[in-house]
């Protein structure tokens, strides 16, 4: 029989899956200010950074919007909508 959304299997992948996107995004953060003190890297290479690591923002607001709702957590919806404001998606 299958299991209902909700269940223990389902809360750990989104987990897994929210840690994965969080994680990514640090890397990508870190990634990003290593090639920016670099000379030698160009202007074109500099926005392809700049745009990866604005979905890589979006990526970790959507991840504090799931928890937020998820936990109720009032913290987390400032931090969503901060995110939010800042890249003009309301």
């Amino acid at each position: 029989m299958d299991e209902p959304i909700g269940t223990a299997e389902h809360q750990r992948l989104t987990a897994q899956t929210e840690t994965h996107l969080i994680t990514r995004a640090r890397n990508d953060a870190a990634y990003a200010l290593i090639m920016s003190q670099r000379p030698e890297v160009s202007r074109d290479e500099l926005c392809r950074l700049v745009a990866k690591l604005a979905g890589a923002v979006k990526d970790v607001a959507e991840v504090a919007e799931l928890r937020g709702e998820r936990l109720s957590n009032p913290a987390a919806r400032a931090l969503e909508d901060a995110l939010r404001s800042l890249l003009g998606q309301r």
